[in-house]
């Protein structure tokens, strides 16, 4: 197989992309799963979940990658991070009570949504994702896949109709029914 070609020029705009999608990945996620993290710290002490869902990879990043970025740029994510490695040290380390923590989360979460914005902004947006509707509801799962018979082969038969569209936009439905 032969790899695809690499355009090196496209190489500042893929990496603000990536930081763009990861810094709305980590600052939603930490949002949405607000109620959960809670959750588990208050039954199980177990800090797992609140570093894996702030996890990041700007620590892996060179200095030739930053230096492909403006330093404005540059400097609102360093913040950004700066922000995440005070939450992650605190999530490391704490030994506060659910209700403490609750309230340290929600304060932090505030702070790294600001920064987030700015970063992001900076960073040009956050690029679309793809969303994947499902025509029906999903079909139980058979032990056996079902397949047809086509042209003397036999291929998967899809258990639901999926629509990929990069902007959110559902397609047109058909008149006919």
């Amino acid at each position: 197989m032969i790899p695809p070609v690499f355009d090196e020029s496209e190489l500042p705009g893929h990496l603000r992309n990536l930081l763009a999608l990861e810094i709305d990945r980590i600052t939603c996620d930490l949002e949405w799963r607000r109620g959960f993290l809670l959750e588990v710290w208050s039954r199980h002490r177990d800090r797992g979940p609140f570093l894996d869902t702030i996890f990041s990879r700007w620590r892996t990043l060179s200095l030739t990658d930053l230096a492909l970025m403006e330093i404005e740029t540059v400097t609102s994510c360093e913040a950004y991070y700066r922000e995440l490695d005070e939450l992650r040290m605190y999530f490391q380390f704490t030994q506060d009570m659910p209700t403490t923590m609750e309230t340290r989360l929600g304060e932090a979460t505030v702070r790294l949504r600001a920064y987030a914005n700015l970063a992001i902004q900076l960073l040009g947006g956050v690029p679309t994702r793809p969303i994947v509707e499902f025509s029906a509801a999903p079909p139980v799962p058979s032990p056996v896949a079902s397949t047809r018979l086509t042209d003397h082969h036999l291929e998967p038969e899809p258990a639901v109709e999926m629509v990929i569209t990069p902007d959110g936009a559902r397609p047109a439905e058909d008149s006919d029914g």
